[in-house]
């Protein structure tokens, strides 16, 4: 199976991040002689309209979750060639909406809101710390002032890029999987971009099988603190994709599994065995 199916394109990314981007633009204007407590102030004021800035990023997020949505059934449509259930398939596309699917865009756009909403607070604590790490140095208040002014649309963009890579990787991870669901489709194969930015501990689950109710550590398996369990694409600036296990004869066998928090090599038929996959999937 291709690795980019089920990649969330970079345009939708971009134009994600774009929009955050236009929401702090538009409502939070430094003027060249704002000072550094008045900075904190117009963040502060930015801060209590919590509930205008997560209706105007519900907006935003929902347009993201829409466009992904419709990218990944393009996916979806393109796997069901390959395998034998591919009228199964393009008809739980139509109806989807109805089922986990439409559950899922709507916790999509909920979470990205508050998220987009709270790029306020998140600023203002990084500003602060700064504030004071300033202050010990014993800088002038015009100085940190000028600072500031460069520092926080920097920082605006930064938290706006963060939202936009990982969020994106996230939603088109959670509506593979829920789509997989409506179709008990119980696995996938981890695919990672192939390129020198991969993570070591992701780079150890490529083309490895895992059941999407038993998620891995990644870091654990290489030996390394643990950031949680998870499918590819739902932790920070991942690229990794997980591709729904549609077909057996998608996959190079033998084949790496993930069970029982451990990597296990195993052969089409040793797979058939664990997985209860039908044979008639193949």
């Amino acid at each position: 199976m291709k690795t980019d199916l089920f990649s969330p394109h970079r345009r939708i990314e971009s134009e994600f991040r774009t929009a955050i981007n236009r929401i702090f633009l538009r409502l939070f204007q430094l003027s060249p002689t704002d000072t550094a407590r008045q900075i904190d102030q117009k963040l502060a004021v930015l801060s209590s309209n919590s509930e205008f800035l997560e209706e105007i990023g519900a907006r935003i997020a929902l347009r993201m979750a829409t466009q992904i949505r419709a990218s990944n059934a393009r996916s979806w449509r393109e796997a069901a060639r390959r395998a034998s259930r591919g009228r199964e398939i393009y008809n739980a596309l139509e109806r989807e909406m109805r089922t986990n699917v439409g559950e899922r865009v709507s916790s999509i756009v909920s979470e990205n809101a508050r998220l987009i909403s709270a790029i306020p607070d998140r600023i203002r604590e990084s500003v602060n710390t700064e504030i004071a790490e300033m202050h010990r140095q014993g800088l002038r208040h015009e100085a940190i002032a000028e600072h500031l002014r460069r520092r926080v649309p920097e920082l605006t963009r930064s938290r706006a890029a963060l939202i936009a890579r990982t969020e994106t990787g996230k939603a088109s991870t959670a509506i593979t999987q829920a789509r997989s669901e409506d179709l008990g489709i119980e696995w996938y194969q981890w695919a990672t971009s192939e390129d020198q930015r991969v993570r070591p501990s992701h780079r150890i689950m490529d083309k490895v099988l895992v059941r999407w109710s038993d998620p891995p550590s990644p870091e654990v398996l290489d030996r390394l603190p643990s950031v949680g369990r998870y499918a590819p694409g739902e932790i920070w600036n991942c690229r990794c994709v997980a591709l729904p296990l549609v077909a057996l004869n998608v996959v190079s066998w033998p084949a790496v599994v993930y069970m029982n928090r451990s990597l296990r090599r195993m052969t089409r038929a040793q797979f058939v065995d664990i997985s209860g996959m039908q044979r008639r999937a193949a």
